[in-house]
């Protein structure tokens, strides 16, 4: 008997995952902790290895296609064919094969089942008792559940869009359309989007920050920081003048606990920053960032978005975050100014818009100067207008004058 390798348990809740590339092929001779393919989950990009030694038979999926957990990726060949079988329901990446469950007294259970061969079949209208079990001790399977899907098609009442996870193009009255699946990063994103929407009431403040010498800062410091082969961007400042913000309110470095109806304020500053990446956006997380100098949040900034990009983020690398940043100033046809949603469950959200040369009134004379929309929303369950305008003056204060901020560098 051969080994059939799943789809497993990704961790932080993920039931799917797109395969990004295989690094087997079928009749390929392979050894336990080998890679066997590469695949992307709403998280981040995972290489899975093989438990067990032996040759590819087959693979299941496409490059490109999702599979959703439990699937079966690849079937190996083993040398030692029961002890595949015994490992043949096993889920996980790497490890021992869990201990063969009890046989149930008195006969009860008599259906063999793993439990997502269960919850498909309840989705499917099918009755386990009436299906033949093709694997071990007959168990049954996902594919005999497949096979009576194709021999009789199951009405549940589920449209069949919902069952197949494919594009098409449907006709209408005004032409051809596309249908993309909503799945991946980017089903990922719009649950996320929706939770934040309804868990929290949600209110974005306003206002122009005069950024002119915040730009000469930079200037003069890049030449030190290419020195140390760091790009200082605007970011990196925007960070620490965040940060000593979230000190003047506390309250803006929190999250709500709903079950005890508590407010938890946070006593480490971990700032996520959100990232376009190929299919959606993704908020890697800088751990602790007011331990670190300018420079190193910069080179910190420049690690984690890099790796996003590239689809080789760690997932710890993309939680745990207790105040976001979210900057649109850089991206084509950008806005001054936005309504950024949470990142639930934090409780507020910085938005930073494009610098623009704007008209400022100075000692009477009105002049130019560069400015940047800065957009800060807020759970108005925790914070009220008068702690965003605290925040936002903190933020103003240090932003425009950047000096000042220096001396708060560690």
């Amino acid at each position: 008997m051969a080994f059939e390798f799943r789809l497993p348990d990704l961790g932080e809740g993920i039931r799917e995952a797109q395969v990004l590339t295989w690094k087997v092929r079928p009749g390929q001779a392979i050894s336990a902790f080998d890679a066997l393919c590469e695949v992307e989950s709403a998280k981040a990009a995972v290489e899975l290895t093989t438990p067990v030694a032996g040759t590819v038979v087959e693979t299941r999926f496409s490059e490109g296609d999702v599979a959703q957990l439990g699937d079966i990726l690849v079937v190996i060949e083993t040398a030692n064919g029961a002890a595949a079988a015994e490992k043949e329901e096993w889920f996980g990446i790497v490890g021992t094969a869990p201990m063969p469950a009890a046989k149930p007294p008195g006969g009860e259970n008599r259906v063999r089942a793993a439990p997502l061969v269960r919850k498909l079949a309840r989705e499917r209208g099918i009755d386990l008792e009436r299906v033949t079990g093709s694997g071990p001790q007959g168990r049954i399977r996902v594919e005999d559940l497949d096979l009576l899907g194709r021999a009789q098609p199951p009405d549940n009442g589920v449209p069949e869009s919902d069952r197949r996870e494919v594009p098409k193009v449907s006709a209408a009255a005004d032409g051809p359309s596309t249908v993309v699946p909503l799945r991946g990063l980017r089903k990922s994103i719009a649950d996320h989007m929706l939770q934040a929407w309804h868990h929290a009431p949600q209110v974005t403040s306003m206002d122009f920050l005069d950024v002119t010498e915040l730009v000469r800062a930079r200037e003069l410091l890049k030449v030190s920081a290419g020195a140390e082969a760091v790009k200082l961007t605007y970011l990196p400042f925007f960070v620490k003048a965040a940060i000593e913000a979230l000190r003047a309110v506390p309250e803006a470095n929190a999250t709500l606990d709903e079950a005890q109806q508590a407010i938890v304020l946070k006593s480490e500053y971990h700032i996520g920053i959100a990232t376009a990446v190929s299919g959606g956006l993704v908020v890697p997380v800088i751990r602790n960032a007011d331990r670190l100098t300018l420079v190193e949040v910069a080179r910190e900034i420049d690690r984690l978005v890099s790796a996003a990009r590239e689809q080789r983020a760690e997932p710890k690398d993309l939680v745990g975050s207790t105040f976001t940043i979210t900057s649109f100033g850089g991206l084509p046809g950008s806005a001054i100014f936005a309504t950024p949603i949470l990142n639930y469950p934090e409780v507020a959200i910085l938005g930073l818009g494009r610098i623009d040369w704007q008209p400022r009134v100075i000692d009477g004379a009105v002049v130019p100067r560069q400015c940047i929309g800065a957009s800060f929303t807020f759970d108005h369950r925790v914070l009220d207008g008068e702690g965003a305008g605290r925040f936002t003056a903190a933020l103003k204060r240090f932003v425009e004058q950047p000096l000042e901020l220096l001396m708060k560098l560690r």
